[in-house]
This record gives C-alpha cells, sequence and structure tokens, in this order.
C-alpha cells in the first residue's frame, strides 16, 4: 500500500462538531505497511495530530489494532466512545463489571454511529466457584444486549488470580460453545496480580497463560518502572503469536496526609485509639503516629529535585510520558487508558505512533530512581510472606492507586471494604516484620497505613 498525505484537520473530525455527524466511519487516510506488523496512517501533523496513527496486528486474531485504547472502569459517556472512534481508536475494552455493566451500555449507545466490522471489542466476566457454563453463556448474553451487539471479538476471563484459575474449564467450555455460534471468536484473560493465599506469582499466572495455548489475547498490568515480569511475558506471547493489551500504564505514589494532634481525621484518631487499646499512652501514640507520617512527608519532599529539574507542574505531563512509553513499545499491541471524558483523547491522540524523545527517556529514568522506593508495583507479592496477618497487600495499594491517582474514589473504597476485615487496619500496632520485605525499598507499613486511611470508609 502507498501513503497519501492528507491534512488532519480536513479528514478528522473536530470535538464540537462530531455529534451531528452520526454514522461516519473512520476517516479513510491511507496505510502503509510499517516493520513489526504495524501500520501508520498517513497524514496529520506531526507527532500524531488529532488522530490514531499506528495499528499493529494483535497477534493470532489478526486485527489491526490502534496503538491506544479506550475502556476502563470510568467509561460511562456515550460521547467518549464515539468522539474515541471517530479519532480512530478501533479497540474497545469494557467488562461487565465496569460501572456495573456502565462501560458496556456507553458502547451499546455508541453502536449505532460505529462501523462494527471496524471495531475490536473485548468484555469481560469475573467467574465465580459457583458458576456453571449456563450462568457464563447468560451473563455473557447480558453483556451483548447491553452493547446491542451480537458478537464479541473476544471474551475474556477477568482478574484470573492463580495458574488453577487459568484452567477453569466452565469457562473454556462456554468459550467453545461461543466461537461455535460466532459470537466471541477470540479468548482472554485478565490479571492483576495473585490472589489472596495463591502460591503462584504475577509472572507465574502471565506465562502459564501463554503456554497454556487457549488464550489469543492478554491484559495486564506493565509501564517503565514495571516492566522486569512485562518483557518477560511480552517475548512468550510474541513466540506463540499472543495479542498484548496493557493497563496500569502510569506508576504512582500516595501523598503523606497532614496531621494535627489537636484535630486529628478520623483514621488518624483510630490509629491512637487502637495504640492506646495495646497499652501506649496517648503521648507515645501521637509521637508514634507523627514520625510515621514524618517519614512519608520526607519521602515525598524527595521528588521536589527532580520535579523543579524537568519543571513538572501537573501529575498528568508524567502520565502521558508513562502512556507514551508504553505505547511504543512494538510487542505491546494496544494500550488501554481509562477514559471518562473528551479531554482525554484529545491529550493521548497526539501520542500515537510517536517515539519518545531522549528527553523524555532521561525524564523517565530519573522519575525512575526517584521513585523506586515510593510505588508499590502492581500484581508484585514478594513481601506476602512477611505479613502476619496474610493480608492482600498488592491488592490494597492498587485500590490506593485507583483512588489517589485515577480519581476513583468511591470504586477503591468499596472494593476495600469488600476485603472484609483483611485490610491495613491490622498493621496498626503491628510490630511491622514486613520491614525489609519489599525489594524495592518501600516502607510497607506506613505504605499499607497511609492506603488505609484513604480508603477507609
Amino acid at each position: 500500500m502507498s501513503d497519501k498525505s492528507s491534512d488532519s484537520n480536513q479528514n478528522g473530525i473536530s470535538r464540537r462538531n462530531f455529534l451531528g455527524v452520526g454514522g461516519a466511519a473512520v476517516a479513510g487516510s491511507t496505510l502503509s505497511m510499517r516493520p513489526g506488523g504495524s501500520i501508520l496512517v498517513g497524514g496529520g501533523r506531526q507527532g500524531g495530530g488529532d488522530r490514531i496513527r499506528r495499528h499493529k496486528r494483535l497477534g493470532r486474531t489478526e486485527f489491526m489494532v490502534s496503538d491506544l485504547a479506550v475502556g476502563g472502569v470510568p467509561l460511562q459517556d456515550t460521547a467518549v466512545v464515539r468522539y474515541a472512534y471517530e479519532k480512530g481508536i478501533n479497540y474497545l475494552d469494557v467488562a461487565e463489571g465496569y460501572s456495573r455493566g456502565g462501560a458496556e451500555r456507553a458502547v451499546g449507545e455508541a453502536m449505532q454511529f460505529m462501523d462494527r466490522s471496524k471495531i475490536f471489542i473485548t468484555t469481560k466476566i469475573g467467574v465465580g466457584n459457583n458458576d456453571t457454563v449456563d450462568t457464563i453463556l447468560d451473563r455473557f448474553a447480558q453483556c451483548l444486549a447491553r452493547m446491542r451487539t451480537d458478537h464479541v471479538n473476544a471474551f475474556y476471563m477477568h482478574g484470573v488470580p492463580s495458574i488453577e484459575g487459568l484452567k477453569t474449564p466452565v469457562f473454556h467450555e462456554a468459550c467453545d460453545r461461543l466461537r461455535a455460534d460466532g459470537k466471541a471468536r477470540f479468548r482472554g484473560f485478565s490479571c492483576h496480580g495473585p490472589g489472596r493465599g495463591s502460591p503462584d506469582s504475577f509472572e507465574d499466572i502471565l506465562l502459564a497463560a501463554a503456554d497454556d495455548g487457549r488464550f489469543d489475547v492478554i491484559l495486564f498490568s506493565y509501564n517503565f518502572m514495571n516492566r522486569e515480569i512485562g518483557d518477560k511475558v511480552l517475548a512468550a506471547c510474541k513466540a506463540k503469536d499472543i495479542g498484548t493489551t496493557a493497563m496500569k500504564t502510569s506508576p504512582g505514589m500516595l501523598r503523606p496526609a497532614p496531621f494535627d494532634p489537636d484535630n486529628p481525621t478520623e483514621q488518624q484518631s483510630e490509629y491512637i485509639e487502637r495504640m492506646v487499646s495495646r497499652g501506649r499512652s496517648r503521648e507515645q501514640a501521637i509521637d508514634g503516629l507523627r514520625q510515621q507520617i514524618q517519614r512519608q512527608e520526607e519521602t515525598y519532599q524527595n521528588t521536589r529535585p527532580f520535579i523543579e529539574k524537568y519543571g513538572i507542574e501537573s501529575a498528568e505531563q508524567l502520565k502521558l510520558k508513562s502512556i507514551q512509553w508504553v505505547a511504543q513499545n512494538p510487542d505491546m499491541h494496544t494500550t488501554c487508558v481509562g477514559m471518562n471524558d473528551l479531554d482525554i483523547i484529545d491529550k493521548i491522540i497526539p501520542l500515537s505512533g510517536r517515539p519518545l524523545t531522549a528527553a523524555d527517556e532521561a525524564l523517565l529514568s530519573d522519575y525512575e530512581l526517584v521513585l523506586n522506593d515510593k510505588y508499590c508495583r502492581h500484581g508484585c507479592s514478594m513481601c506476602a510472606g512477611a505479613c502476619p496477618y496474610d493480608l492482600p497487600v498488592s491488592d490494597i495499594m492498587r485500590f490506593a492507586y485507583y483512588f489517589e491517582c485515577q480519581g476513583r474514589e468511591k470504586a477503591a473504597m468499596l472494593e476495600y471494604a469488600g476485603l472484609d476485615g483483611a485490610d491495613a487496619g491490622n498493621c496498626i500496632g503491628c510490630s511491622a516484620p514486613c520491614s525489609g520485605a519489599c525489594p524495592y525499598g518501600i516502607d510497607i507499613q506506613s505504605a499499607m497505613l497511609q492506603a488505609h486511611s484513604l480508603l477507609t470508609l
């Protein structure tokens, strides 16, 4: 195929007028093949313009997907789906549990304005111990009804917590039936890390899935600070021609809460009272809390030189560079970004097909050094064996990430409440045998208490 230059403002559709276009298909810029199974869209201003510029082959599905995808829990607005589609995003990542079906409904309401043959839709369900083939098929039918389509391109088992979970017979039988009926051609799975008490690591689960042979696509956490395992998984998937999609693409840190002994927060009061109940004086409890918060504040302030060096004005700048780092990897086929408004689409579209500059690489390299002992890697469970309460540290820190870095406060607090006592409140007054258990040097107890303060209803 040949390249054809075109002005993105002529072929593209502006945010102001796209709602009036109705069933407009993706603008027909010419596609040229690139090495490694990717294609670059002709036209658009330098650096990606206002439309998707790169597509990659999604493994053995053979579908050419945009290097950036829309979806996630925040997706609830039909206008976001339509605007993303008009900008060239053709991969939609949703799930039964995202906003209680709200993400699927947003896709369904936009369906009449999209060419179904040009989009790749995945949906996911969590499979429980009581599920049968029939319950899975019934729930899947409800997913299709919400999305107003007769099929999805890939059907995922959501949040698989163990290698044993990958083998769930009822899910695979359901997938076989759906494929035979033309309702879900491909199957996939997502993984946030091992479940509580699982003997398997994040790496174990992902590599086992690649080796299983039945999964055509996988969705897992991957970013420039959480790449060691991810790079192994990408290599394994490439060898098996499995499609790869990324989530949790931006690392983040928790900010310390201020402490006023005369006016403590509810969570700080809980800490003090529990310490007193365990034999400490009130003065000792307050002093212990003050020292803990001081350590957190010192850790946070260590980032200031980095922020000043690079003139960082917002966390969003770092988030966008983190997304771009993932998207430029030829072996990561698409990068899922949670979207809840049109502004985020305008901000990420220029990242498409655009490699990081040397200055960008230097920024992320420095950021990695600064954040190394402050970011709890998604899916990591290396400290789990050190906790006397067998707390799901990785899950708790993931919920805190949802709250602090993704703005999903309510959802994060509800997830945390669902731990039913297996929460970081147990860390109050604990002797902290977890100290030193994190290979990255994170102060686990302080981080967990900070997460407890954020997430407690």
